[in-house]
Formats: C-alpha cells, sequence, structure tokens
C-alpha cells in the first residue's frame, strides 16, 4: 500500500479504547457477541495491523448482514498494540474482567502474545492468536483456553530454507538480519538452524539484530555490503522492513547478494518495483491473493475486491490471517453453539479443538496442543507487466505436515534431526 492509500486508508480511524465497539450492519435482533481485537493501529506497524483491521470489520459486516451467528450479530472492540505490551495486557484484563467480551483475537506481535497468554488462561478466556508466529507460545507451557490460526516459526522458516537450498545450490555464505526481539530471534534461529543441518557447508557471516522501530540502518548495510554475502536473510517486517529495503537498494545491496525473507509478501505492495528482483520471498502461510491456483476459489474473488476498496491494495498475508481467526470463530459456534449466551465460551472452545478450517487459499487444521498446520508457500519476485509491483514467481507449496515439528517436540531439536535427504523430496525450480 502506498502512503499516500494508508493515510486514506487510516483517515478517521477509531483509536482503540475499551469503549469502543463497531458493529457491522446488520438486522438481526439477537444480544451480540463481543469480540476484543488487537492489532497495530499505530506506528510501523499499522501497514500491517490496519489492513487486518478493516478485514475483520468487512468480514464482521458480511456475517451481520446474513444473519448473524445463530441470530446474533457480532461487534468488535480494537486494542491499539503500539501502546505497549503492558498496556495491551492491562487492557485486555480490563475488557475480560470487565465481562465487555465473549471472547479476544490477539497479537500481531510475537511479545504481545507471549505476555497475554498467560493472562487469558489464567482468566479463562477463549483466546484466538491470529498473527504472532513465536515458537514459544506453546513450547513453554500447554493452554486450555489459549489457540493459534496463524503459521509459526519453524515451517515458514524451513519452507525458505528448503527453497534457498535447491534453487541456489550455490550459496556459500549467508548473513542475517533481523530485529531484536523473540519473533526477530526466532525466525533467525530457524532458518540458521535448517540451513546449518541441511547443508553445513554454508557460513553464517553476520548475525545483526537492530532494535525494533530502528530508522537508520547504514551501519548494517554497511558491514553487509563489505561481506556481500550470497544471501542476505531478513525477517523484518512493517514499516521496518519497508526502511531497511528502500536504504538497501539505494547503495545497491541486492545487486551482489540475493534477499530470503519469510514474510516479505507483505512489503511487496508498499515498495512497488523498488523491491529487489529474483528474491526469495515467504508469506507466513499460504495466502498470496495473485496465487492463480486460488482464483476461481468460491468468495476469494470478492474478499480481493473487498480489501483492495478499503485500503486501496490487494490483501496481504496479514489481512489472510484476521480472516482466518474472524473465520474460525463463525464456524466453531455455527456448528456447535445452541444460541445460549451461557454456553457460548465452552461451545466455541469445544469448536477450536481440532478445527479444520478452509480459507480462501487452502487449509489449515488446528492440532492437540492448539497451534495450527498449514503449508508454506514460497516464490521468487519477478516484474509484471499487469502490476506497479513485483509479483511471486515459479511458486512452490511446501505441505504443513512435512515442514513442521511434531507436538511435543521443541523446534530447535527437531530442525537438528532434519534427515539428510530431506532437500531430495521437493522440487523447487531453479532462480534464474
Amino acid at each position: 500500500m502506498s502512503i499516500s492509500k494508508w493515510k486514506q486508508a487510516t483517515a478517521g480511524l477509531v483509536m482503540a479504547s475499551l469503549a469502543t465497539f463497531l458493529p457491522g450492519a446488520s438486522a438481526v435482533a439477537g444480544e451480540p457477541i463481543r469480540i476484543g481485537v488487537s492489532t497495530f493501529l499505530s506506528g510501523a506497524g499499522a501497514v500491517f495491523g490496519v489492513p487486518a483491521q478493516q478485514t475483520a470489520q468487512y468480514l464482521v459486516e458480511q456475517i451481520n448482514e446474513a444473519g448473524g451467528i445463530k441470530g446474533s450479530p457480532i461487534e468488535l472492540a480494537f486494542l491499539d498494540e503500539n501502546r505497549g505490551v503492558d498496556n495491551t495486557v492491562v487492557e485486555f484484563r480490563s475488557l475480560v474482567e470487565s465481562k465487555r467480551v465473549d471472547a479476544m483475537i490477539i497479537g500481531l506481535s510475537s511479545s504481545i502474545c507471549l505476555a497475554v497468554a498467560p493472562a487469558a488462561e489464567e482468566l479463562k478466556m477463549p483466546t484466538m492468536f491470529w498473527d504472532c508466529g513465536t515458537e514459544r507460545l506453546y513450547e513453554e507451557r500447554k493452554y486450555d483456553y489459549v489457540y493459534r490460526t496463524s503459521d509459526w516459526t519453524p515451517p515458514n522458516n524451513l519452507a525458505v530454507a528448503l527453497y534457498m537450498l535447491k534453487s541456489m545450490p550455490e550459496v556459500k555464505t549467508v548473513a542475517g538480519i533481523n530485529q531484536d526481539y523473540a519473533f526477530g530471534r526466532d525466525n533467525w534461529a530457524a532458518f540458521k538452524q535448517a540451513v546449518q543441518v541441511l547443508r553445513p557447508d554454508v557460513k553464517i557471516v553476520a548475525e545483526l539484530f537492530p532494535k525494533l522501530g530502528t530508522a537508520d540502518y547504514s551501519t548494517e548495510i554497511s558491514r553487509l555490503s563489505a561481506l556481500r554475502p550470497d544471501v542476505v536473510f531478513t525477517s523484518l517486517w512493517g514499516g521496518d522492513m519497508n526502511t531497511f529495503i528502500r536504504q538497501s537498494s539505494s547503495r545497491s545491496l541486492f545487486r551482489n547478494s540475493t534477499l530470503v525473507s519469510p514474510n516479505g509478501e507483505s512489503s511487496l505492495q508498499q515498495l512497488g518495483k523498488s523491491f529487489p528482483e529474483n528474491a526469495i520471498i515467504g508469506m507466513r502461510g499460504d495466502s498470496w491473493a495473485l496465487d492463480p491456483k486460488m482464483k476461481d476459489v468460491t468468495g476469494h474473488q470478492a474478499f480481493i475486491d473487498a480489501i483492495k476498496e478499503r485500503t486501496g491494495a490487494y490483501p496481504s498475508f496479514p489481512s489472510y490471517h484476521m480472516a482466518q481467526a474472524i473465520r474460525s470463530i463463525q464456524v466453531a459456534l455455527e456448528k456447535n453453539w445452541d444460541g445460549r449466551r451461557e454456553t457460548l465460551q465452552q461451545e466455541l472452545l469445544a469448536g477450536w479443538k481440532g478445527l479444520s478450517l478452509k480459507d480462501f487459499t487452502g487449509e489449515l487444521v488446528l492440532r492437540e496442543d492448539n497451534q495450527s498446520v498449514e503449508g508454506q508457500l514460497v516464490g521468487v519476485t519477478a516484474k509484471s507487466d499487469a502490476h506497479d509491483f513485483m509479483i511471486l514467481d515459479k511458486l512452490v507449496l511446501f505441505p504443513g505436515d512435512s515442514i513442521t515439528p511434531p507436538v511435543g517436540v521443541k523446534a530447535q531439536e527437531w530442525l537438528k534431526s532434519l534427515p539428510a535427504g530431506m532437500l531430495e523430496q521437493f522440487n523447487v525450480p531453479t532462480k534464474n
């Protein structure tokens, strides 16, 4: 999304407050189902968070116009994660303890997910994590009230590692630049471990961890330019990713190094043709609006058109992640709930257990530890006459069950034990 269109999209935005509920258009008269949603509504993360917010609003409007869920409309209350981890936890607790919500959708930020999860469990509040990817969530403890529809760090990074090693067999050196917090360090650890196990001859030449919200990457870019690694890996996202790419492109960093990003799809439209060509890009799942295999999926084009109208851009993976979370509540309640208020939360949790959810671009399953399993789509950036931004070519869908650690096994331990022949299990187009 361009800066001007992003400003249009956020004009008139109702900032988060505990009293703000936003119902969709609805003629249903039942008592509303109130859902709290946290995302970035301001700051660098808003390029992710605002389109996700607008996706939630659109889908709720569609549900309410169709009669709601068992005759009850949905109402949304939004919290701004840019106000900090501690503030988000306080607002979460306030909404729950005042009984102003029936369920929560939480967490663009991994730090916020890790802080909110224990509170959700303590307060017995059905909570769906919609975007955060940290592997630590279910490695550090078990939860009965906390679920996650979004993908997570190990499969996302293993997929791009496999793609890189298969399409670039000549790769010898890799450098990493990732944000200095849970998400950045977890992504780098997973990618690095996968590469070192599958290709121990590949040398890691730099591990850089700038702070979240860094405005000037000149020091990091100078070091990377001097090292000239074959690959620069980054899990930077939102405004940080856009700033890094713009500053790197102006200094021709990617003339000598290939960019590899497990979540870079979200920046393609925002950066236009200035995004590096031949970069290996993932999207934290299998959701890409321009995936030709999903062109005729029922409702997909209407979803794309609606999000484009509201945001000025095709939906990116944050919008699809939010759609998965909203749909998980809808599907679970439509299947299980009898419409009585006193059973709503109990039946929502029962519906989430083992949920199989078909969305616009694939299918995910919530397994026994409440973590989702879904495929990972990876491709290479290429110019397109039909669009003013880079698209993805040479797409490969890695099946979720083949790249995801089993229940109860820590990601790093599983990645250390990857079979030597794993690279031979997948066919990946060779990069030009």
